[in-house]
């Protein structure tokens, strides 16, 4: 997971949570919107993918070598399955936490875990996923447009970006102030982005690329899977 205008520790209390839960300790951290209480969010729903998710991952075929960045990687579990149907498969991810760079490191060897896009200059991929609600690690609307206009120049002709979105908050894009408790640790105030089908439609085709929909089954019932294609 990654946070947006934020500067925070390297070991993160999502992180501290996630990895307490991989080594077979199921950890609860908060998530708080607003000034609502932090709901109890259980790290299982992060550890494996949903059907959904596997049936959309099935769905993109990759070139021999291809290379798949993970934008906000967590645990790597989007990688793990896009590797495991083809090894050869070259993997990326992006993540604050060091504590999740260091066993995506270890789980998805060889492959390549970084803090921030700039560490992987020059670099061009085949597919970029931003899964879980990921185009929120990317903060306010101009964050957004901005961060997906780098993400389009980095993919090769006719790649593909998973985005994973939703807005319960309104039309267009909304930004709310978040926060993640986890026994002592607290990460935030953060920015954290929603958007619906027809602020993403628009923004991709404005910066070259074409969308199509389909249906997540994420927490909530509000989201949806926006694959775009690089003209």
């Amino acid at each position: 997971m990654m946070f947006s205008g934020l500067e925070i520790d390297v070991e993160t209390a999502f992180g501290r949570a996630m990895i307490a839960s991989v080594a077979g300790q199921p950890q609860i951290f908060g998530f708080a919107v607003g000034t609502d209480r932090p709901q109890a969010s259980p790290c299982s729903v992060f550890l494996q993918l949903r059907v959904d998710e596997e049936r959309l991952l099935d769905s993109i075929s990759l070139p021999d070598n291809g290379k798949v960045l993970d934008y906000g990687c967590g645990v790597g579990r989007h990688l793990s399955h896009i590797r495991a149907k083809n090894a050869a498969v070259q993997c990326f991810g992006i993540d604050t936490c060091d504590l999740l760079l260091n066993h995506c490191r270890h789980v998805l060897a060889p492959a390549t875990f970084v803090k921030a896009l700039n560490e992987l200059e020059g670099e061009q991929f085949d597919l970029i996923m931003l899964m879980g609600n990921g185009l929120g690690v990317l903060g306010d609307e101009i964050q957004a447009v901005s961060g997906l206009e780098q993400l389009v120049s980095i993919l090769r002709p006719h790649g593909r970006l998973l985005i994973e979105s939703g807005n319960p908050f309104g039309a267009g894009y909304a930004t709310k102030i978040c926060h993640i408790q986890y026994q002592q640790h607290r990460d935030g105030p953060f920015n954290w982005g929603f958007a619906d089908r027809a602020w993403v439609k628009d923004t991709m085709r404005q910066i070259g690329s074409t969308v199509e929909f389909r249906k997540s089954d994420g927490l909530g019932g509000m989201f949806f899977f926006a694959v775009a294609e690089k003209s």
